[in-house]
């Protein structure tokens, strides 16, 4: 449905990417003219502004704010939520979520107290050209902070620089990344930091020789970081290896 002020015309070949402003232009070989400019509004049912499923992490009793957003013209007027896990299929109550005052979005306040409540999220949006299609899909899951990383040693050490290899632990149920803290002895301020998005592994360099460092490495997810692996009175003078504690 294409409105351009005051007409509409309806077109299944014209699709939301349509939309915007348009001139019309007339050449000859005196020159070229353009018309006025035009602006084309397409209207169209709702759709999830991000096309992907989303996964929340929540411990029980938790409170969390599920968002969900689309993208519509006009606004959408209504939502409707569910919730799934293996065993039932379930409406929420409209009391539990709140709808935006531009109708861009609907904000439900979930808390999961039994096992039983974790499980998909579905949100759907529905305005004067029709409903949505397919929801936008929100996925719970029982999370807490990550678990510290294991094994740590340092190898390929050098007066100025070492790899620091670790294994991962659980991730507490939600992506993680890595960060690693160097730190003079005796400092509790860190010199620098450095993270890493895919394993636990760090290569520094660039470091005072004969000099005593500390070394902690910790795991991080959207609840918080693990407790930190250290790596005791590390002194850069040969390629010794070494084990964390």
């Amino acid at each position: 449905m294409i409105d351009s002020g005051r007409n509409v015309v309806n077109s299944p070949k014209v699709t939301r990417q349509s939309a915007g402003r348009y001139v019309c232009s007339a050449v000859n070989s005196e020159g070229e003219t353009l018309s006025n400019e035009l602006a084309f509004r397409v209207q169209y049912a709702p759709i999830c502004k991000y096309d992907r499923i989303v996964v929340l992490g929540a411990s029980r009793g938790e409170n969390i704010d599920v968002a969900c957003e689309i993208e519509a013209d006009p606004p959408a007027k209504t939502y409707r939520w569910k919730f799934n896990n293996s065993g039932e299929t379930l409406d929420v109550d409209a009391e539990r979520f709140a709808k935006t005052s531009n109708g861009s979005m609907s904000v439900l306040r979930y808390t999961p107290v039994h096992e039983m409540d974790y499980g998909l999220l579905s949100c759907w949006a529905s305005n004067s050209v029709g409903h949505q299609i397919n929801p936008c899909v929100f996925q719970v899951v029982a999370a807490g902070k990550p678990f510290p990383v294991k094994n740590c040693t340092l190898s390929n050490q050098t007066s100025s620089s070492v790899e620091v290899i670790c294994l991962p632990g659980f991730d507490g149920g939600l992506t993680q990344y890595f960060l690693l803290e160097l730190y003079s002895a005796n400092s509790a301020i860190p010199r620098y930091n450095m993270t890493s998005n895919r394993e636990p592994y760090f290569f520094l360099d660039n470091l005072e020789p004969d000099v005593t460092f500390r070394i902690v490495v910790f795991a991080v997810n959207a609840k918080g970081r693990s407790n930190g692996v250290v790596l005791e009175e590390v002194t850069f003078k040969d390629a010794e290896k070494r084990t964390g504690k």
